[in-house]
Order: C-alpha cells, then structure tokens, then sequence
C-alpha cells in the first residue's frame, strides 16, 4: 500500500497534467460547436455571448478566429488531444531521460501560454470583445506549463536539460516518433480536404440588375419598385454579423426582386457618433457611415455598400480616396461632402431613429411597427410574403 501510495504522488503531476488536457480539450471542442453555429445558423444565441464586452460570438465571426484554413479551435483542440497522448506515453513507456515527455511538452506550453496572451490581447484591443471560454483556455495553458514545470523540477531536470536529453531519445529510436507525427500530419490534411470553409461570405452579390432608389425621407433602397414587403435594416459596415446579414439580405431581394425593398439605415457602434456607446467599439465605423451616404450624393450608394461590407472589417482603415476609385465617384466632391455637417446630421438621424426604436445592436431589421434583432426568422419572412 506504502508503495502504491508513493507512486500516486510521484505521478500526481502528470495525472494533473492530463486532467488539464482533458479540460482544455472539452474547451477547445465547445468554441469549435460556437464557431460552427455562428457562421452557419443565423438564429443561434450562444450562452457566452453575454455582452457587447463579453462575446464569444463576436470572437467566433472576426477574421482572428481561423489560422491556416482551419478555425483556431480545431488547431487548441488537436494540440491538446497530441499533448494528452504523448502524456499516456510517457505513463506507460519508461524512456531516458525519466522527464519524457515533460521537456518536450514545456516547450509546447510554453509557446501556447504566449500564444495565449496575444490572443487575449486581441480580443481586448483588436475585437473589443473577450470571450470567456477563451479565457478559459488561456488559463488551461497557463496552468499546463505551471504543471509541466513542477514535474520537471520533481525530476531535478531544467526545462531545456529535458528538452536536450528527450530529443538524444528520439534521435536513437526515431520509428515510434515518426509514426507518432505521421498520425497527427494526416488528421491534419484529412481536415484540410474534408472541412468546408463555412465561415466564408460570398458578397459577390451585387446591385446589378435590381433596382434602386431613395425614399421620401431621403434613405437609399433596393429592390421592388412597388414592394410587397418593406425591410429597414440598421447596420454597421464593422459589424462581422452585419457583414453575414448583408449577404443573407440580398439574397432574399434577389429572389424576391419585384416584391421586397430592403431600406439601409445607418447604425454605427463607435463612439465618435454614437453617444450610446462611451468607449471605442468599432472604431471606424461613424466614418464609414459618413462616406456611404456621401457615395449616394453620387448615385453609387450600393456598390459603395457593397465595398465596405466586403472591406470594413480589414485590419487597415478604409481610406476616403480608396473607396471613391473603387465605386467610380468624383473624390473632390466625395472629400467636400465627408467635410459637410450635413454628412453627420444625416447619420446622427438614423442614430436617433434607431434610439427611439430601442435598438441595442446590429444588424436589426425592421417590418412595420415589428423588431427583428439579428434576423428575421424565415416562418416570419414565409408568412409576410404569402400573405
């Protein structure tokens, strides 16, 4: 029992560690179901999408959220299923030196603890959003190299000593390890093949073909000339659902072309216009806004619509210049009505407007005296159009 009892507590770290892994990976496994049902179902409420500062959603839509064609939850899910195997391995192979695989698995841990605060680093600066099943994970690592380390000091190993000695090791015996990679290299290119790029948007729909318009009260519209059904969606062009929206939108008006009109309202989260919000959010949004309604002074409302839905969300501004020549607009007229107090009235207009209908974020869609936050449910849409 005395032996037992003291070979429980010469493994109690690497049990700690694959208790870790375990956790990690179930983590890692859940943010993959969000961004899967964030990019595929338009209804989906995830439980962590708490706030506008709290948003595992937002996290799961950015750009930030895939790193070489595959989403980073897969990638956090394979490296901790790898690091809980060659845990195993290290349980029930003795090797030499005695820290394997610790050495190795410091090293692993010690590259996704940095990873690890970069991400949250992005997710505060970049996203201006956290998600906390992220954090989650970042702990996960940051107490996985804790673990690794306190088995390596057990051992009387530094981490670097364990590192030298595990790969002499691997050197001398390289068929298991080769095998061991050969596993791990065609999960990795079965999921290539095999895993679709679902959280791509094709915004290639464009304007040509519909038509366009203005209303009474000078809002841009297209679709129907004489519409069955009358949409208003309150957006904004930083938005990354708004961004999905906007494909999802023009679709239905496609096939819809002579009984719906899709009306745009402008719906900024950036504090520079919108007195809602008292801390940057999407910090060039109120610009953009101003530069689609100075592109409808010259009749190129949509296609400039279109650019910034399709560029909005880029890590680099849009500059005034860049989207005038890509729409085809005079940019003499174009930076004289950026400069007009007129361009921010009419933004602060549907600002207000979107106040008044106690709108909390985008996209929103309006039908009639009815709110539609994030969509339109497709038995609403069936029922409105049958009618």
């Amino acid at each position: 029992m005395k032996n037992r009892t003291n070979g429980l507590i010469v493994l109690r770290w690497r049990i700690a560690f694959l208790i870790f892994t375990t956790v990690g990976a179930c983590l890692s496994a859940d943010l993959v179901r969000v961004h899967v049902k964030v990019h595929t179902d338009s209804s989906y409420h995830s439980y962590c999408a708490i706030s506008e500062w709290a948003n595992c959603e937002t996290v799961a839509a950015s750009d930030f959220a895939v790193l070489f064609g595959l989403p980073l939850a897969v990638w956090g899910l394979l490296a901790y299923l790898t690091m809980g195997a060659l845990a195993v391995w290290g349980l029930r192979r003795p090797l030499t030196p005695p820290s394997w695989p610790f050495g190795l698995l410091f090293l692993i841990n010690l590259f996704s603890s940095i990873g690890s605060v970069l991400l949250y680093f992005v997710c505060h600066f970049i996203i201006n959003s956290l998600c906390v099943v992220c954090i989650g994970v970042y702990f996960t690592n940051l107490s996985l190299l804790a673990v690794s380390y306190a088995e390596l000091r057990r051992i009387g190993l530094g981490p670097f000593d364990a590192l030298y000695g595990e790969i002499g090791s691997i050197l001398k015996r390289p068929l298991p390890f080769s095998v061991f990679g050969s596993i791990i290299a065609a999960v990795i290119v079965l999921l290539w093949s095999t895993v679709p790029a679902y959280w791509r948007i094709d915004l290639s729909t464009g304007p040509e073909a519909l038509a366009v318009g203005v209303t009474s009260k000078g809002h841009p519209w297209i679709g129907a000339s004489k519409p069955k059904l009358t949409i208003e969606e309150y957006s904004d062009y930083q938005c990354p659902f708004c961004q999905r929206g906007h494909d999802e939108i023009r679709k239905l008006i496609k096939n819809h072309a002579k009984s719906v009109r899709l009306v745009h309202r402008h719906y900024p989260l950036d504090h520079t216009c919108n007195r809602m919000l008292v801390r940057p959010f999407h910090p060039f949004s109120c610009d953009y806004a101003k530069m689609a309604y100075c592109a409808q002074k010259q009749h190129r409302f949509w296609e400039a619509n279109d650019f910034l839905f399709q560029n909005g969300r880029g890590k680099a501004p849009i500059s005034a210049d860049e989207l005038a020549k890509a729409v085809g607009i005079d940019v003499s007229i174009f930076m004289r009505c950026l400069k007009s107090g007129e361009t921010l009235s009419a933004v602060e207009d549907d600002l207000r407007a979107g106040r008044e209908l106690r709108i909390r974020g985008t996209p929103t869609f309006v039908i009639g005296e009815r709110i539609f936050p994030g969509r339109i449910p497709s038995e609403v849409l069936d029922s409105l159009l049958n009618d």
